[in-house]
């Protein structure tokens, strides 16, 4: 990484904006450690989609990038109860606002 930018961040990540932010989000994953889970690692969710993308030959729906990213390598198995639950919310807001377009001209 270029030096220059390197320093940028380093003053970015210094700032009390920054600092007030991350504390922020340390304490809110630390109170719902099961909200933040996920299988991708450092992976980004657009890597995840890119790559999905090729495998597929078409691009992937959100649901099946969140379920590549939730569930347990090789199982049908969401990694916790809040991953299902958000999978089967979408699935189910997605039917309701979406059913019944296919059969229409």
């Amino acid at each position: 990484m270029r030096r220059d930018y390197w320093e940028t961040l380093c003053n970015i990540w210094a700032a009390e904006r920054w600092q007030q932010t991350s504390t922020t989000i340390k304490v809110n994953q630390s109170a719902n450690p099961e909200a933040n889970m996920h299988t991708s690692g450092f992976v980004s969710f657009a890597t995840h989609q890119s790559r999905l993308e090729n495998e597929l030959k078409r691009p992937p729906t959100f649901k099946e990038v969140f379920d590549k990213t939730h569930k347990k390598k090789g199982t049908d198995q969401y990694i916790s109860d809040r991953a299902r639950e958000v999978a089967e919310s979408y699935s189910q807001q997605m039917t309701e606002k979406y059913a019944g377009e296919e059969e229409q001209p």
